[in-house]
C-alpha cells in the first residue's frame, strides 16, 4: 500500500511542481523571444535608416558600398533607377535572387499597395515594412519603397534575413527544454526521497498500530477465554463453593481486562495528542512520599527493603498533573518490586538544580541488558522472564513515557550503583512555579 502511495505522491508532486516550473519557463521564454524580436527589429530599422539616407544623399551608388552592406549575408538590396535595375544588380543576379525579388515586390504591391515600378515622384521617401516568407521557407524583414532623387526616383526592396534571429530563438527554446527536462528529472528524484521521508513516520505508525491491535487482541483473548470458561463452568455446577471460586476468578480477569482497556485508551489519546493533563503546583517531596507510603506494605510482604532519600536543600514546587505523575511512579515502583528478589532493596531519591528536577528509582534486581533498554518502552514488550506474570501487560513503561512526553520531560534507565537498574524521571525547569 505504501509503495503505491509513495509512487503516486512522487508523480503528483513532480507534476504539480513541474507544471509550475514549465509555466514559469514558458512565460520567461515568451518574454525572452519577444525581446529578441524587438532587438532584431530595432537593428533592422537602424540599418534601414542608414541605408536610405545614404542612397538619398549619394549622387552615385558605388559597388564597394553595396558589397559592404551585403557581405555579411544578412542584408539583400534590390535597387531600380527609374524602373531600371542597377548594373551591380544585373551583374550579381541569380535565379534564386530574381525569384525572391519578384515575390517581395508582388507582396508589397498586392498587400501594401506599394509599387516601385509605377511610383509618383514625391518629395519624401515612401516605404512600407513587413515580415516576409519566401517560397523556400526563409523568413525576412522587408522594406519596399521609393526614394525621390532630383526629379527622378529610385525604387528599392531591402530584405533583412531573420535566419540568425530564428537560430537564436531555437537555441533558447532548446536550452529551456533541456533545462525543463533536467528540472523534472531532478524534481522526480527529490520528490521520491522527500515523499519517502514523509511516509516513513506514517508507515512506522501504521506498523505500530497493527502490532498494537494484534498484541491487544492477544492480551484480551486470555481474560475473555477465562471468563467464558468460567461461565460455562457455572452452568454445569450447583455447588456454591465452586460457583464462588469461578465468580472470584472471573472478577479477577474482568479487573485485568478493565485495566488493559484503560491503558489502551490512554495510549490512544496520547497518539492523537489528546492526553488530558490537569496541571497544578505540587511538592516533589510529597509526590515521592505518597508513592513510598502506598508501596511500603507491599515491599514488606515481599521482604524487600524500601527506602527513600530526600534532598536536604529546599526543592521548589513543580507544575504537573499530580495523578499522572503518581501513575508514572507507580509503574516504576511496581516494576522494581516485581523484579527485585526477596532480601533485595529498592531506593527512592530526589535531586534538583536550576534546570531540572530528577526522581530516581533504584533497585538490586536482575538489571536490564543494554540491548533491551530502548525496547522496554515499546508497547506490549516484556522480557522473557516476565511473560508468565499476568499482572503486567507490557504497557506500563510505554504509558510512563507518553505521560512524561506530555510533561515535556524524559524517562530513561541506567545501571544502578546498588547493582540493579535505576530509572530516572526528569521534569524540565519550565514546569517550576
Amino acid at each position: 500500500m505504501f509503495r503505491k502511495l509513495h509512487l503516486q505522491l512522487t508523480v503528483f508532486c513532480t507534476m504539480v511542481t513541474g507544471g509550475i516550473f514549465i509555466l514559469l519557463a514558458a512565460v520567461c521564454l515568451f518574454y525572452a523571444q519577444d525581446s529578441i524580436r524587438g532587438n532584431d527589429n530595432s537593428a533592422f530599422l537602424r540599418q534601414l535608416s542608414a541605408i536610405l539616407i545614404q542612397i538619398q544623399e549619394q549622387d552615385a551608388i558605388s559597388h564597394q558600398w553595396l558589397n559592404q552592406i551585403q557581405e555579411k549575408g544578412q542584408m539583400t538590396l534590390f535597387l531600380y533607377d527609374n524602373d531600371s535595375p542597377l548594373y551591380y544588380q544585373d551583374y550579381h543576379s541569380s535565379r534564386e535572387g530574381d525569384a525572391l525579388r519578384e515575390e517581395v515586390v508582388r507582396v508589397a504591391r498586392e498587400e501594401y499597395q506599394m509599387d516601385i515600378f509605377h511610383a509618383n515622384v514625391q518629395q519624401v521617401i515612401a516605404h512600407v515594412e513587413f515580415d516576409f516568407a519566401s517560397a523556400g521557407g526563409e523568413e525576412y524583414a522587408a522594406s519596399v519603397g521609393v526614394i525621390p532623387r532630383k526629379g527622378k526616383y529610385m525604387g528599392f526592396a531591402i530584405l533583412y534575413s531573420l535566419e540568425k534571429r530564428q537560430k537564436e530563438m531555437d537555441r533558447l527554446l532548446l536550452i529551456v527544454c533541456l533545462a525543463g527536462m533536467a528540472a523534472i528529472i531532478l524534481l522526480f528524484i527529490f520528490s521520491w526521497f522527500f515523499t519517502r521521508r514523509m511516509l516513513i513516520p506514517l508507515e512506522h505508525s501504521r506498523k505500530r498500530q497493527m502490532q498494537f491491535i494484534a498484541s491487544a487482541s492477544h492480551e484480551l483473548r486470555a481474560p475473555l477465554s477465562v471468563m467464558r470458561a468460567g461461565l460455562e463452568s457455572l452452568k454445569k455446577t450447583d455447588d456454591p463453593e465452586e460457583q464462588g471460586y469461578f465468580i472470584a476468578y472471573m472478577e479477577e480477569e474482568n479487573g485485568r481486562m478493565q485495566n488493559l482497556v484503560s491503558d489502551m485508551l490512554l495510549l490512544a489519546n496520547a497518539d492523537s495528542d489528546h492526553l488530558p493533563l490537569h496541571m497544578e503546583n505540587c511538592q516533589p517531596e510529597e509526590l515521592l512520599l505518597n508513592i513510598y507510603e502506598k508501596y511500603e506494605i507491599i515491599a514488606r510482604k515481599k521482604e524487600i527493603a524500601l527506602s527513600i532519600s530526600l534532598s536536604e536543600e529546599i526543592v521548589p514546587d513543580c507544575l504537573c498533573d499530580r495523578e499522572k505523575i503518581l501513575q508514572v511512579f507507580s509503574v516504576l515502583l511496581d516494576n522494581a518490586l516485581s523484579y527485585t528478589p526477596a532480601g533485595g532493596r529498592v531506593c527512592l531519591s530526589l535531586s534538583a538544580d536550576k534546570n531540572t528536577l530528577r526522581f530516581f528509582f533504584s533497585d538490586t534486581g536482575c538489571g536490564i541488558p543494554e540491548k533491551e533498554r530502548e525496547r522496554i518502552f515499546d508497547r506490549f514488550y516484556r522480557s522473557d522472564d516476565a511473560h508468565a506474570d499476568k499482572a503486567h501487560f507490557g504497557l506500563g513503561l510505554c504509558i510512563a513515557k507518553e505521560i512524561m512526553e506530555g510533561h515535556h520531560g524524559t524517562i530513561r534507565v541506567e545501571d544502578s550503583k546498588m547493582g540493579g537498574s535505576c530509572f530516572v524521571v526528569e521534569l524540565p525547569f519550565l514546569l517550576y512555579r
